[in-house]
C-alpha cells in the first residue's frame, strides 16, 4: 500500500500545484496593489518545503516564483495552516521559513546576497477557531518604542570599530582595551590596555592570549617591547599563556590522532564486519537450502558449513541446485 500522507497537505499541494490556478490564486486573494505588478505568465511552481519536521502534520506550503510587471522576480510563499485553533507562533515560524527561501536562493556566492527578491508570504487557514494570531512579528514584540522593535532582515545597527576614533570606541576604558585588540592595534597601545585592564582580571589575560593566537607576532620581541616600556608582570603573563597555549597544542594534537586511530578502527571494524556478516548469511541460507531439499543436516555438515571460506560456500550454493543427494553437494571437496 502506498504511503498515506497528510490529506491536508495533500489537497493543499494538489490545488495550487497546477500553474493555472495558482494564477487564480494569486489574482483572488493577494491584494490589488500587490495583483496589479504581477505579470500575465503562470507562476512558477518551486520545489521544496521550508516547514519545521516537527510542524510537517499542522503546516503545509508552496512557494511560487513570479514575473512582475517591472521585468524583475518576486516569490510568492504560501503557507497554510491545519490545525483546528491557530497558533499564536505562526509568525516566527513564517519569519524562519521566509529566511531559509532566502539562504536557498542565495546559495554559496555572494552576489545574489545583495539583490535577494521579495517574498509574498500568504498564510491559508481553514480552522474552526477565529483566526486569533497577531498580524505580524512586529506585533509580538513587547515594546511600543518602534526604535526597539527589530525585525529579522529589516534592519540593524552597525558599528565599524575600524572606522570609528579610538575616543570613539567606548568611554569604558576596558571595553575600549578589547576594542583595540579586536582591531589587531594592541601592540601599537600596549601602555593604554596595560593601564586599562588591572592585573590579576581575567580580561587582562584573555586579550594577550587573544593577541598570541591571532596576531602575527614575534614573541621575542614583544617581550622585549613590554620589558622596555617596564610592563615587567605582562611580560611574565605572556610567557606564561604561551607554554599554556603549547601544551594545549600538544594535548590537542594528541587527541586528534586518538580521535583519528579511533575513526580507523571503526572503519576497519565496519568492514570486516561487513564481510563476516555476509559470510553467516551464506552460510544459514545455504542450511536453510539443504535441509529444504535433504532433510536436517548431520552435525559433520553443520560443522563444515560454519568453517568453510566464502568461496567455498559459493560453490555449494551453485551444487545444492542440482545435486540429487546431500552427498552430492560435498563430493568434490576434501575431507577436512
Amino acid at each position: 500500500m502506498a504511503e498515506l500522507h497528510n490529506p491536508h497537505d495533500t489537497l493543499f499541494r494538489a490545488l495550487l500545484s497546477d500553474p493555472g490556478r495558482a494564477r487564480d490564486f494569486l489574482r483572488d486573494h493577494l491584494p490589488n496593489t500587490i495583483a496589479g505588478q504581477l505579470a500575465d505568465t503562470p507562476p512558477e511552481i518551486v520545489e521544496g518545503s521550508f516547514v519545521d519536521e516537527a510542524l510537517a502534520g499542522s503546516q503545509s506550503d508552496l512557494l511560487m516564483k513570479v514575473a512582475l510587471t517591472s521585468g524583475t522576480d518576486a516569490f510568492v510563499y504560501v503557507l497554510a495552516e491545519h490545525k483546528s485553533t491557530p497558533d499564536p507562533a505562526l509568525p516566527l515560524q513564517l519569519a524562519s521559513y521566509m529566511v531559509r527561501i532566502w539562504k536557498r536562493y542565495a546559495g554559496t556566492g555572494t552576489a545574489r546576497l545583495r539583490a535577494l527578491p521579495p517574498i509574498i508570504p500568504v498564510v491559508v487557514y481553514h480552522g474552526a477557531e477565529p483566526w486569533t494570531v497577531p498580524d505580524s512579528l512586529r506585533d509580538m514584540i513587547a515594546t511600543d518604542d518602534p526604535d526597539l522593535a527589530f525585525l529579522p532582515g529589516a534592519g540593524y545597527i552597525l558599528r565599524n570599530l575600524r572606522a570609528m576614533e579610538i575616543d570613539a570606541l567606548s568611554r569604558n576604558a576596558a571595553l575600549r582595551a578589547g576594542f583595540i585588540t579586536l582591531r589587531q592595534e594592541a601592540l601599537a597601545f600596549l601602555a593604554e590596555i596595560a593601564g586599562s585592564l588591572p592585573e590579576g582580571t581575567d580580561l587582562r589575560r584573555q586579550v594577550l592570549e587573544y593577541v598570541l593566537r591571532v596576531y602575527n607576532v614575534d614573541m621575542d620581541a614583544l617581550r622585549a617591547t613590554l620589558r622596555t616600556g617596564g610592563h615587567n608582570e605582562l611580560e611574565a603573563l605572556v610567557g606564561t599563556i604561551a607554554e599554556t597555549l603549547l601544551e594545549q597544542g600538544k594535548a590537542e594534537g594528541l587527541k586528534a590522532g586518538e580521535a583519528k586511530g579511533k575513526a580507523e578502527g571503526k572503519v576497519e571494524g565496519k568492514a570486516e564486519g561487513k564481510v563476516e556478516g555476509k559470510v553467516e548469511g551464506k552460510a544459514e541460507t545455504l542450511g536453510r537450502q539443504l535441509e529444504r531439499r535433504f532433510g536436517p543436516l548431520p552435525r559433520d555438515i553443520e560443522t563444515r558449513i560454519a568453517a568453510a571460506a566464502p568461496d567455498r560456500i559459493e560453490a555449494w550454493l551453485d551444487a545444492v541446485l542440482d545435486a540429487p543427494d546431500l552427498e552430492a553437494v560435498f563430493a568434490q571437496d576434501r575431507p577436512y
